[in-house]
C-alpha cells in the first residue's frame, strides 16, 4: 500500500542498540508486520488517538508496542494490568515504603513531598525529565506505552484514563496539574485486550481498532527466517508449523503461538533433531501442542 507512512517497518535502519528503548532480549526485536497493521499505528500515529489492539493469545499483542518503539526509535514504558491495577498506577504512585522508612528515621517530610512519588508510565511519556535513566538525547525522542491486558482492571478503569490519554493531563502530587509540553509529540498509546470484558464505548470510540489474526503457515515461517538466520532449516520449520496448524485446527484448543512455535524449532535445532528423525512430532506435543492438557482462553 502507498501513502505517507510515518512508522515503515521496510525503511526502518535497524534495531536500537540494547538498552536504547527499554526493549528486552532478541526475541521481542523481531517482528513480522502485515500491512493492515502497518496501516493501523499509522493511523494512530496521525490522529493521537490510543491503539487497541484484540486477538487471541499468541497473536502478537504485547509484542506489537515494543517493536513499534524500535522501529520508531521512541522510548518505551509498560504497564501490565492485573486485577489490582488502578488508574492512578500510570500515572504516579505514592513510595509508601520510603515514607515509612524516612519517619522510623525522624525525617519524614511532608505528605506532598515530590520524592514520595514515582512517576508512571504516562507521566514519564509526556515529560521524559521524570525518567531517571535516560541518556540527553533519549529525552528528545517521543515515547510508546503500552497497557497491556486493560480488561484484567475493574470495568471503570478505561473511563477513568479518558482524560489523562486524551488530554494528557491529569492531577499530580500535591494537588497540581501534570500536563504534557505541547512542543514534545504526543506517545503513542498501545492498548490491548483479551476480550474477557467487553470495554465501555466512550473508551472504544476514542481508539483506533486493530484485531490481530492468529499466525498462518507463511507467518510462522517468516517468523522462523528471521529469528534463526543461519540455523533456520526450512523443511523443519515447515514440518513444525504444519503440525501445529493441524492440531490446533483438529483440536480447536487454542490457537498456534509464534513463542511455542520457536520454543520447538530451537529445541531441535539444539538437540539435532531433524525433519528426517520421527523424534521432532515428540518434541512438538511437548513443546508446542502439549497433548492431553486441557486449556483455557487466556495470554
Amino acid at each position: 500500500m502507498e501513502y505517507a507512512k510515518q512508522f515503515d517497518p521496510d525503511g526502518a535502519p535497524g534495531t536500537p542498540a540494547d538498552g536504547d528503548t527499554g526493549l528486552g532480549g532478541s526475541d521481542e526485536q523481531v517482528y513480522v508486520f502485515d500491512e493492515g497493521t502497518v496501516l493501523a499505528v499509522n493511523v494512530a500515529l496521525a490522529t493521537g488517538r490510543p491503539l487497541l489492539v484484540s486477538g487471541p493469545p499468541g497473536s502478537g499483542k504485547s509484542t506489537l508496542a515494543p517493536n513499534i518503539a524500535r522501529v520508531l526509535g521512541y522510548r518505551y514504558y509498560c504497564e501490565v494490568v492485573t486485577a489490582r491495577t488502578e488508574d492512578q498506577d500510570l500515572l504516579w504512585r505514592e513510595d509508601m515504603l520510603r515514607q515509612l522508612s524516612d519517619a522510623r528515621r525522624g525525617r519524614l517530610g511532608g505528605p506532598d513531598t515530590e520524592s514520595y512519588h514515582r512517576p508512571g508510565p504516562l507521566w514519564m511519556a509526556i515529560d521524559p525529565a521524570r525518567d531517571p535513566v535516560l541518556t540527553p538525547e533519549q529525552r528528545e525522542r517521543p515515547a510508546v506505552v503500552l497497557i497491556d491486558e486493560i480488561d484484567k482492571a475493574d470495568p471503570d478503569f478505561p473511563n477513568a484514563l479518558l482524560v489523562p490519554l486524551g488530554d494528557l493531563r491529569f492531577p499530580g502530587p500535591g494537588g497540581g496539574t501534570v500536563t504534557a509540553d505541547p512542543a514534545m509529540p504526543r506517545p503513542l498509546v498501545v492498548v490491548t485486550t483479551n476480550e474477557e470484558r467487553a470495554l465501555s464505548a466512550p473508551f472504544l470510540r476514542r481508539c483506533i481498532a486493530l484485531r490481530l489474526d492468529p499466525p498462518g503457515r507463511d507467518h510462522l515461517l517468516d517468523v522462523a527466517r528471521l529469528h534463526l538466520g543461519a540455523d533456520y532449516d526450512q523443511r523443519l520449520a515447515e514440518e513444525l508449523a504444519d503440525h501445529l496448524l493441524d492440531s490446533f485446527s483438529q483440536h480447536r484448543s487454542g490457537v498456534a503461538s509464534t513463542a511455542e512455535y520457536l520454543d520447538t524449532l530451537r529445541a531441535c535445532l539444539h538437540l539435532q533433531v531433524g525433519a528426517d528423525s520421527p523424534l521432532w512430532r515428540a518434541v512438538a506435543d511437548l513443546a508446542m501442542v502439549k497433548s492431553g492438557f486441557a486449556s483455557q482462553e487466556g495470554p
